[in-house]
């Protein structure tokens, strides 16, 4: 089973979550304070930011929303996020890079 090492309030972590609920995805929940910087999490992880997923399993090492999701959407078939034209596609992908930044210094950071 997947673990996601996420923070409540990180709105990465929060778009992970959300990707996983719509696409049935089954994981644990592990709550990752990233100012604690611990040993285990780092060496999953050297920048110490949420969210990291990993699957031990299969292997599986997961690091940065951006890879976390777009690796959900090619391996899971169901109820497809991002579809279109390749243009279509990079104009999704291009607002969803920018409301994450702009949630990111407007809500979390101060």
């Amino acid at each position: 089973m997947w673990q996601l090492y996420q923070f409540p309030l990180c709105p990465f972590s929060r778009k992970v979550r959300l990707l996983l609920g719509e696409k049935s995805v089954g994981y644990e929940l592990i709550r990752e304070s990233p100012w604690e910087q611990r040993d285990e999490f780092l060496s999953m992880n050297p920048t110490g930011r949420t969210p990291v997923m990993k699957h031990s399993e299969r292997d599986i090492h997961l690091v940065d929303s951006v890879a976390i999701c777009e690796y959900i959407e090619e391996t899971v078939e169901k109820v497809p996020m991002i579809n279109g034209t390749a243009v279509n596609r990079a104009e999704i992908r291009r607002l969803v890079s920018w409301f994450d930044e702009q949630f990111y210094g407007d809500v979390t950071a101060p």
